[in-house]
């Protein structure tokens, strides 16, 4: 399920669960553990297959494969990201980490699998999830093993449901990937596979002396788990004596780790920067 693969005896098996990593090491008494991560709200928006709004109609329990699963199921009002919303449309919303624990309990026990277990960074609390509440639910894209009900979904991380003021957001995360042109609008959010967030904030261009050098320049606000700092990166066309032509310089700059690069820009438009991880 999810790409997860059976244990071998061969090798460590890199798996997923929730999103997030899941190793084997057969033999390996000190292997077993469990790593705990957060999923902040533009990741979940770009890991997710599908982003749905609705209001919960019922919480239970299914018996499945002789295990019991609890999941929320949701009247579904709008598709955010995804398959767009079925007329009348339930979904029942189960944790894949439930699932995890019981198809592997016998290595979790034996202390032969270790795993991240991520977990949504702002979820709603569980005692509110009550018939009628109006939620977000952040889903995987695959279809959910055999035994499972039609109308079946797994969360994308544990806890993934968020209160539905923020459904406007969801269209201002963008997917990103390191080493990629990064193209967004005004508004928009660039969120890397690691969770960087790159938004930009305004443009800006200095007049130039008469024969001097014309510079504009973004602002980028850098966000990446509580840190956060205004990145202002630069475009300089310096004027050239014929028979050269002019120079044009883009700015890169460093943040935590990354190199930023202004790669284009249209002043009140579109902005194109490239991200690098540093080793």
């Amino acid at each position: 399920m999810y790409g997860m693969r059976p244990l071998t005896p061969a090798a460590v098996v890199t798996a997923l669960l929730a999103g997030a990593a899941v190793s084997f090491a057969p033999g390996r008494a000190d292997a077993g553990s469990v790593a705990f991560q957060t999923v902040p709200f533009g990741r979940a928006v770009t890991m997710s297959a599908r982003v749905v709004k609705g209001k919960v109609t019922a919480r239970s329990e299914i018996k499945i494969d002789g295990g019991k699963f609890h999941y929320v199921e949701i009247a579904v009002d709008a598709a955010l990201k995804g398959t767009p919303a079925k007329a009348d449309e339930r979904v029942r919303v189960f944790s894949e980490a439930e699932w995890f624990r019981h198809t592997h309990a016998a290595a979790i026990k034996g202390g032969v699998v270790s795993y991240v277990d991520a977990h949504y960074a702002t979820p709603i609390p569980d005692a509110e999830l009550k018939p009628g509440a109006a939620v977000i639910a952040f889903l995987r894209g695959d279809a959910p093993p055999p035994g499972f009900p039609a109308n079946a979904a797994f969360l994308s991380a544990g806890q993934a449901f968020e209160r539905p003021e923020r459904a406007p957001d969801v269209a201002r995360m963008k997917t990103a990937a390191f080493g990629d042109p990064i193209t967004i609008n005004m508004g928009e959010v660039a969120v890397l596979p690691d969770g960087l967030e790159l938004e930009v904030k305004g443009h800006t261009h200095k007049r130039p002396m008469a024969g001097g050098p014309q510079k504009e320049m973004a602002e980028i606000e850098a966000r990446l788990g509580g840190r956060k700092e205004l990145v202002v990166l630069g475009h300089v066309v310096e004027p050239g004596t014929p028979p050269q032509g002019s120079k044009e310089t883009w700015q890169t700059r460093s943040w935590q780790g990354y190199e930023l690069s202004l790669v284009a820009m249209k002043q009140g438009g579109e902005t194109t920067l490239r991200v690098v991880r540093r080793p």
